[in-house]
């Protein structure tokens, strides 16, 4: 019986025999590759060859500016533009004689682009195609942009002034590591970081601007717990107590402008400030308000700098929010009330025929908080004010889901759920628990 050959006997062996029938280990392409182009099967340069001409095509394939045959007198060329990589030049004007020459051109002008970009120029790439294609929308566009300035530009860092393609896994791992220290990031924070770098470098492997694999990165980063900053919750200010909720809804009734009222009606129905800014009359019908819009914000370039605009959408924050919210008899009566102060308005809160925005409200509950002798609090603290009441009134799971208008009960227990109980109220229930 022939003895079996190990994997190296085989590798001197390839030259004699490629299907070796006593093979233990297997070939890989590198054995095959070596094996094919010493024996003649691949010229080496021809393939290379063809190697080129598809990274060409990919290139132009890319170019997004026509190529145009032009006559001027006698002569005839071929000419097109470049992208200018300083921000804010013209565009780069080229002609060559013959189109393979234009082409040349284009190809060359890219390779060195690409040698000398840095990570802000792929990030605006890859933030502003994903505005193009509809993936964010304006507002989430604005908000990683912003993210990406705090990250990247307002602080000395490893990564913004290396040439892209000579990052190294190193350079990452520094940069996150020295951003949660200097930044004193928690865990939720340094995810928007992390989604940054990742989208980032995925983008960038797949323009060809590196090899890095931020995929296998992320895989091999270790980072302790104790490197991140612990937030505190201090759950009393999570939402508002079963003393403060009286208090604060009597203030609101009886001073029943458009924004007091809209205040109220959020703690009827735990609405989200961004859609009660984007409610119409027409939303309502019987108990039941349709939820089918919000508002987002973005910002704008203007002559002196840049400013906020808030704007309406035509369906809700998220495909959960789309939904049919069941009112009780209090909420209507509410809702009746502001129609009576506003009823020719396009919008159920508008103000000498403009839109009142989330921030109108939010800067009304701080000064009616202040009035009731309130701690202060957001609009949001009304919603998780919502939620908590209907968990503990024992409504059912699946309806609460629904009137949140979030995709399962766990995102509501987990972030919308604090004991809204008094001082009192609980050291009532401990003294209950341990008597006798």
């Amino acid at each position: 019986m022939k003895k079996k050959t190990n994997a190296p006997e085989f590798r001197l062996e390839l030259h004699e025999k490629l299907n070796n029938p006593n093979l233990t280990a297997p070939l890989s392409e590198a054995d095959l590759l070596q094996y094919a182009v010493k024996n003649g099967k691949i010229d080496i340069d021809v393939m290379l060859g063809e190697i080129n001409d598809m990274n060409k095509k990919e290139i132009l394939s890319r170019h997004k500016y026509a190529i145009s045959h032009c006559k001027k007198g006698d002569r005839e060329y071929y000419c097109t533009h470049l992208p200018n990589p300083k921000a804010g030049g013209a565009r780069l004007f080229r002609k060559r004689d013959t189109l393979e020459q234009l082409e040349e051109a284009i190809v060359e002008y890219y390779r060195k682009l690409e040698e000398e970009i840095y990570i802000d120029k792929v990030w605006k790439e890859y933030n502003d195609r994903r505005l193009d294609f509809g993936e964010i929308q304006q507002s989430s566009y604005d908000r990683y942009n912003d993210d990406f300035h705090r990250f990247f530009i307002a602080r000395p860092n490893n990564l913004i002034h290396r040439k892209f393609r000579l990052i190294t896994p190193d350079d990452i791992e520094v940069f996150i590591k020295t951003a949660i220290k200097e930044l004193g990031l928690s865990r939720k924070a340094y995810g928007g970081l992390r989604t940054i770098i990742r989208g980032t470098f995925k983008y960038g492997k797949r323009r060809r601007y590196t090899d890095l694999s931020i995929s296998e990165f992320f895989g091999d980063l270790e980072l302790p717990r104790n490197i991140f900053e612990r937030r505190i919750i201090e759950k009393e200010k999570e939402v508002f107590n079963e003393d403060e909720i009286p208090v604060i809804t009597s203030y609101l009734r009886e001073n029943p402008d458009l924004r007091n009222l809209g205040i109220l009606l959020t703690f009827e129905t735990g609405l989200r400030v961004g859609e009660l800014a984007a409610l119409r009359a027409s939303d309502l019908n019987g108990r039941v308000i349709r939820i089918r819009r919000s508002e987002v914000k973005h910002r704008i370039s203007t002559e002196s700098g840049s400013k906020w605009l808030f704007e309406v959408q035509e369906h809700a924050k998220t495909d959960a929010g789309a939904r049919d919210l069941i009112i009780p008899s209090g909420a209507a009566e509410t809702f009746r009330r502001i129609t009576a102060l506003n009823p020719d308005g396009e919008y159920l809160f508008e103000e000498n025929g403009k839109r009142l925005n989330a921030n109108s409200f939010n800067k009304r509950l701080t000064s009616v908080c202040r009035k009731a002798g309130i701690p202060k609090r957001s609009m949001h603290k009304i919603r998780k004010t919502y939620g908590t009441t209907l968990i503990d009134s024992g409504v059912d799971e699946k309806f609460i889901q629904e009137q949140m208008g979030h995709r399962d009960i766990t995102t509501t227990k987990k972030f919308y759920y604090f004991s809204n109980k008094s001082q009192k109220n609980k050291e009532l229930q401990i003294e209950r628990a341990f008597s006798s």
